[in-house]
């Protein structure tokens, strides 16, 4: 790769404390991997500390391969002597003798939801807890809910969300059992309030497959709001054989202009996200996109186009996603509409 290529590119370098021991070493190169393969980023690793590569040696191999961008993301939970000394003073060592290099640091790992999750789970499980309340047999599925709903509140942190996005994320970690959701769900400004009124003004709801379609129908039949899934039509089979593209993308371009308006919930398909971003740059605009394809290829990819184009989305970032996630945003929304 050319250094005109990579001029105006950026690398990650996670930089951990560093071991002696062999294993813990690997969980670094694994978080590597895995936040490489997620994202699509360069990532390098490098330690403070016992192991090689070192940060200077990191930043040098990227700066020989043409990077003059390096994002440096602490492998640390905490802003100690570490983040605030000695980074610091190797990064000055390192831009002294790097010309035209910059580097930004990230923020330690330190607090935030996704971590408090962790710790209770490993907590949870090390007292052999099934649940974070006992089970009662005289409750009613109602009570249930509402329980679990007052645990979720007292789960999840302070936030500057507004009320549609708390309520969608609170079902979201529902549906999941997983707070750590909260801190990385990402909606764009107004989108979830674009999808509510859209529903109110009884737009159908297209979706790439029919888990998801199954999902939302009962809580859009009570608004009166149809949903539709095409992934399965003869005109998506034919049409995704005769393009050579997926059925779930063949059913979205089939759809075309009748997607504008709607909300489209892709809980499965990367492809489907990918096309309709292809779309929306040929002019077709949902009301809202509940965007999270889960998996190893091109989920992180479609994300990241979602949040690059101009369409209203809800969606999480990276690997994650699936069918109950997407589920959950639009049974959020509906619930928050009324219809006469």
């Amino acid at each position: 790769m050319s250094e005109t290529q990579t001029a105006t590119q950026q690398a990650v370098v996670v930089l951990g404390h560093g071991s002696r021991n062999p294993a813990a070493q690997q969980v670094l190169g694994t978080v590597v991997s895995l936040l490489e393969t997620s994202t699509g980023w360069t990532v390098a690793e490098a330690s403070l500390d016992f192991n090689h590569p070192t940060l200077p040696e990191a930043a040098a191999d990227l700066y020989a391969r043409g990077f003059r961008r390096i994002v440096l993301a602490p492998y640390l939970l905490y802003a100690g002597n570490h983040v605030r000394k000695d980074v610091p003073r190797l990064i000055e060592e390192i831009k002294a003798s790097h010309p035209g290099l910059e580097i930004e640091v990230a923020e330690p790992l330190g607090l935030d939801p996704a971590i408090v999750g962790v710790l209770s789970d490993r907590v949870r499980a090390a007292r052999g807890e099934e649940g974070e309340v006992p089970s009662d047999p005289s409750m009613t599925p109602a009570e249930i809910e509402e329980r679990s709903f007052q645990v979720i509140e007292s789960l999840l942190p302070e936030s500057k969300r507004d009320a549609l996005e708390k309520a969608v994320v609170t079902r979201v970690v529902h549906a999941t059992g997983d707070p750590g959701l909260a801190g990385r769900l990402r909606f764009s400004p107004g989108a979830l309030e674009s999808g509510r009124r859209a529903l109110s003004l009884g737009a159908p709801v297209f979706t790439d497959v029919n888990m998801v379609r199954a999902g939302v129908e009962p809580s859009l039949r009570r608004i009166g709001v149809e949903v539709r899934c095409l992934v399965d039509t003869p005109q998506a089979r034919e049409r995704a054989q005769a393009e050579a593209i997926t059925r779930s993308a063949a059913a979205l371009r089939e759809l075309g202009a009748k997607l504008d308006g709607s909300v489209v919930a892709i809980g499965n398909a990367p492809t489907a996200l990918l096309e309709l971003v292809r779309l929306a740059d040929q002019g077709i605009q949902p009301a809202l996109v509940v965007g999270v394809p889960v998996g190893f290829v091109a989920a992180a990819e479609s994300k990241r186009q979602l949040m690059d184009s101009a369409l209203p989305y809800a969606t999480l970032p990276g690997l994650r996603g699936g069918t109950p996630i997407a589920v959950a945003i639009v049974n959020a929304l509906a619930r928050k509409v009324t219809r006469s």
